[in-house]
């Protein structure tokens, strides 16, 4: 597997939008601007490059599939990224097109239960650069299941965001001690679409 791909985390409206339900519950994203402005910037340099998008989503089609994370965050008991709301949709500011790829799940790992096993492979993929939120949640989780299928990761470290700062940045640190390269998206960038000799 020798393919590059960018793999988005679950920029949706209720984890990001300050109308969203994480919002409302006090969990915010803070410069939502500045986040998707870096995430299009990988996604750009991915295209330049000739690498597959990947776009990844957190989605409930009702109630019951919430499961036990209703109990640790009772404000997802009855709503929020419920299949076909506005909360569950990706920030309308993503540079999303027809032909990236679309990945739902329904636990903090982009892997669990999901089809992007699948899709990475039948891609040829053998690195993930993965963005998006929450970075110690479900964009740890996602980084650890790639590890462990042998998916070299790279982790735009200013394109992640979390909602309380110093999880954040330990979770970053925890990262990359084994788990993925953490690097920022400029470095990144240049890497996934090089600039021509001359």
């Amino acid at each position: 597997m020798s393919e590059t791909a960018v793999v988005v985390i679950d920029v949706q409206n209720d984890y990001c939008h300050p109308d969203g339900v994480f919002a409302r519950a006090g969990l915010r994203v803070t410069d939502l601007d500045v986040l998707v402005e870096r995430i299009n910037a990988l996604v750009a340099a991915a295209r330049a490059g000739g690498h597959p998008v990947v776009w990844v989503r957190m989605e409930w089609d009702d109630d019951t599939q919430v499961g036990l994370l209703a109990d640790r965050s009772p404000f997802l008991a009855a709503e929020g990224l419920r299949t076909g709301t506005w909360g569950a949709a990706p920030v309308d500011e993503l540079d999303r097109r027809p032909e990236d790829v679309e990945v739902r799940k329904r636990r903090f790992s982009g892997f669990h239960r999901t089809r992007l096993d699948h899709v990475l492979a039948e891609l040829d993929v053998g690195t993930i650069v993965v963005a998006g939120v929450r970075t110690d949640f479900c964009v740890e989780s996602t980084v650890r299941d790639a590890f462990f299928r042998d998916l070299r990761v790279v982790v735009a470290e200013d394109a992640v965001a979390g909602y309380v700062e110093d999880l954040h940045r330990h979770s970053l640190r925890l990262m990359g001690t084994v788990f993925a390269e953490v690097r920022p998206v400029e470095e990144v960038a240049r890497t996934l679409s090089p600039v021509p000799a001359g």
